[in-house]
């Protein structure tokens, strides 16, 4: 919050910012804070319609700005084998092993065909970087070149859901029965800061969730509480979860 303030009084004072890439819950923040209707506005641009993450531009109200202000490059990414098949835990932990923040990184978009490879979505400012520095993802070896927003191949998003049962909607208890971890080893990785939930790092296991809350677990993945359906004879909860397939 501090930096989107930072941003907005530099942006009132002539400056348009760009901002890093935000996750939804930091385009939440600055949506608020930087409000609709004023002097200073906010235009997203994630580099496809739907983008998860986005780069932000704060600037006057009159200002139209082109693809080209959000500073956003596009990298196909191929692997050297056929057979080859690209994770997205995996081209993640390869960026960021560049010494790559997370905030200069957009949308991985997997391709649904093996013999794809995937799209990356990265600030301008690190593309050249990128691409001359990242030859390994995972065991493959993997070969990349800059490409056009048109290019761009986005994947039909693919979602499965299925009903858990649980003796409360505590977050270490949801994360145990999803990912099919102990308890204890579930509430471990929270407490170690693993866990975020809509994108916000918990370290704390007792926390509640509710509908529409997304949680994910660095090295396992994610998934959204989509409905709390009522609660069993015994007393357990039942709930509608989804995750991406």
């Amino acid at each position: 919050m501090e930096r989107v303030l930072d941003w907005t009084d530099r942006a009132a004072r002539g400056q348009p910012v760009r901002t890093p890439f935000l996750d939804p819950r930091g385009k939440a923040i600055v949506e608020s804070l930087v409000g609709q209707g004023g002097e200073i506005q906010p235009f997203f641009d994630g580099g496809y319609e739907g983008a998860e993450r986005c780069r932000c531009l704060i600037a006057p109200w009159w200002i139209s700005p082109k693809e080209e202000a959000f500073g956003l490059s596009f990298l196909s990414v191929r692997t050297g084998r056929r057979s080859g098949h690209l994770r997205h835990p995996d081209v993640l932990g390869a960026l960021l092993g560049l010494g790559i923040k997370r905030e200069m990184i957009g949308d991985i978009l997997i391709s649904q065909d093996s013999q794809e490879g995937c799209f990356v979505i990265v600030a301008h400012e690190i593309a050249d970087f990128v691409v001359l520095h990242l030859d390994r993802i995972g065991s493959e070896s993997v070969s990349l070149e800059l490409c056009d927003r048109d290019d761009l191949v986005v994947p039909e998003r693919r979602v499965e859901q299925w009903t858990v049962t649980v003796a409360s909607l505590r977050v270490d208890a949801l994360v145990s029965s999803v990912f099919r971890l102990s308890r204890a080893k579930a509430s471990e990785a929270i407490r170690s800061g693993k866990c975020r939930v809509n994108w916000q790092v918990t370290e704390d296991p007792s926390r509640t969730l509710g509908e529409g809350d997304t949680v994910s677990l660095r090295g396992w993945g994610r998934f959204r509480v989509d409905a709390v359906e009522g609660k069993t004879k015994k007393g357990r909860f039942r709930v509608r979860v989804e995750q991406p397939r």
